[in-house]
């Protein structure tokens, strides 16, 4: 099954560095721990969100949408 980039937002009650670790023992693949905003990014497979979505003080789990607006001047069409 092919991985999907997540955005997991956290409640900021617990570490964030705990909550970092719950995750990657459900399968988890973490690329960043934002602490600042309580956002843990990275890649699972597809079908996992269910599953991080359980883990303590999870509240979001969604799919990350890149953003390219390209060079300064270039044509944004």
């Amino acid at each position: 099954m092919p991985k999907k980039s997540l955005v997991i937002t956290t409640s900021g009650k617990r570490s964030i560095h705990d909550v970092a670790k719950d995750l990657k023992s459900e399968g988890f693949d973490v690329e960043q721990v934002l602490d600042t905003i309580n956002v843990v990014t990275g890649k699972a497979d597809a079908g996992s969100a269910h599953k991080l979505r359980s883990v303590k003080d999870v509240v979001d789990v969604s799919e990350d949408n890149p953003v390219d607006i390209g060079p300064p001047g270039s044509d944004p069409s």
